[in-house]
């Protein structure tokens, strides 16, 4: 049974890398995003909430804290956000809901990312867990991104 439970859980990480490649890959194709700060780049979803265009902020994970710039690409509920930081938290893809609420799979190692809360259209934080909770642990550390314009 784990055997199955480990093929399983690398044939999900595997197609999730493969969904953030190809959205790489559109990224790439579609010329990128607007060039201006405000959320005029792409078309909000069912939230209402504009997210396109230029951000600033930071990574941050325990002990580190990186500024970086993002661009964000908007089309409906479909989000991918292009970092300057190399590594993880570079790119992003994925969705909102309809609270604003965002998931995101980082193409660098297929982890997930969601938001802290709803988002707005002027402050993202989006946050990944360093690694599985112990029985018994409240929260294990997690790493950050925290962008505003």
């Amino acid at each position: 049974m784990g055997d199955i439970l480990g093929k399983t859980n690398r044939v999900m990480k595997t197609t999730r890398v493969g969904w953030a490649v190809l959205a790489a890959f559109l990224w790439v194709v579609g010329d990128g995003c607007d060039s201006g700060g405000g959320g005029t780049g792409g078309s909000p979803g069912t939230a209402g909430i504009d997210i396109s265009g230029s951000w600033s902020g930071a990574y941050v994970a325990p002990g580190i804290e990186i500024p970086l710039t993002a661009k964000i690409r908007q089309s409906g509920d479909a989000v991918i956000i292009k970092t300057s930081k190399d590594g993880v938290g570079n790119l992003l893809t994925g969705s909102m809901n309809a609270e604003g609420h965002l998931t995101l799979v980082d193409a660098y190692d297929g982890e997930t990312w969601t938001s802290f809360g709803p988002v707005s259209e002027h402050y993202i934080r989006i946050r990944d867990y360093l690694y599985r909770p112990k029985p018994g642990e409240d929260e294990p550390p997690e790493q950050d991104i925290i962008l505003h314009r």
